[in-house]
């Protein structure tokens, strides 16, 4: 799991990431000064915490109703359109073997989309996690995963902690794994990111990280659903430290 994470959002664009997401699908060394890093860029992502972002842009839903035999997507074409990415072409060639038997199998599944959602849920999930928001986490995480969280967040509520971060932005976001188990679909996503992060005590003393520098993320987050039920949202499923 990751460490203490935070990212700072609008309400709104909250509200409307988390009804998108449902229907899809600090760790790390002291890195970067933030006087001179403060307003980078990763990977032509904005810092979706600047003034000037006060919405987040959403991507459509990966996970779509099931189509009829007429229109049925053709899952060359599916499979030629999530070849031609980054994060694909990175990936090993299991991963890419696994994600061509989902793609085969459901057609409608976006690939493009599904990993722009999960940028989009990874920073979600870190934000309800440092804010001890559990309505939210309920609604992301299966069970076990859930629990994992909530121990956590059970132990800072008892200590009197608060955690406050920003998230800069990505360095890399890469396929892990693709799995085709029956209907259920899991897919693991290799995170690399920058954030800055700060825990204080009961009496608002600093007691971890650094406000002024720039710390590394690296997670594999293992994402899951059942693509025959529509209304299954996708679910972190398992969370790993990065290699």
């Amino acid at each position: 799991m990751s460490g203490f994470l935070n990212i700072i959002v609008p309400l709104v664009a909250i509200f409307l990431v988390y009804r998108l997401f449902t229907t899809l699908g600090k760790s790390g060394d002291d890195n970067q000064d933030m006087d001179s890093k403060n307003d980078q860029q990763f990977n032509g992502r904005k810092n979706i915490n600047s003034a000037e972002d006060n919405v987040i842009r959403l991507p459509t839903a990966a996970k779509k109703p099931p189509r009829n035999k007429s229109n049925r997507a053709d899952p060359v074409e599916v499979l030629a359109n999530a070849m031609d990415t980054e994060n694909f072409a990175s990936a090993d060639e299991v991963a890419k073997q696994g994600l061509k038997d989902i793609i085969m199998a459901h057609p409608e599944f976006d690939y493009r989309e599904f990993m722009n959602g999960a940028e989009v849920a990874y920073e979600m999930i870190n934000l309800g996690f440092a804010q001890n928001d559990r309505d939210i986490l309920k609604r992301l995480l299966t069970e076990a995963v859930y629990d994992s969280f909530d121990g956590v967040i059970t132990a800072r509520e008892a200590a009197g902690h608060r955690v406050h971060a920003r998230f800069v932005g990505y360095e890399r976001v890469q396929l892990k794994t693709a799995m085709l188990d029956g209907h259920t679909v899991r897919l693991s996503v290799h995170f690399v990111g920058k954030l800055v992060s700060s825990t204080y005590d009961k009496n608002d003393k600093l007691i971890d990280g650094d406000e002024k520098h720039i710390f590394n993320t690296n997670d594999v987050w293992t994402f899951e659903t059942d693509m025959n039920n529509e209304n299954v949202s996708w679910k972190l499923a398992a969370t790993a430290k990065g290699e």
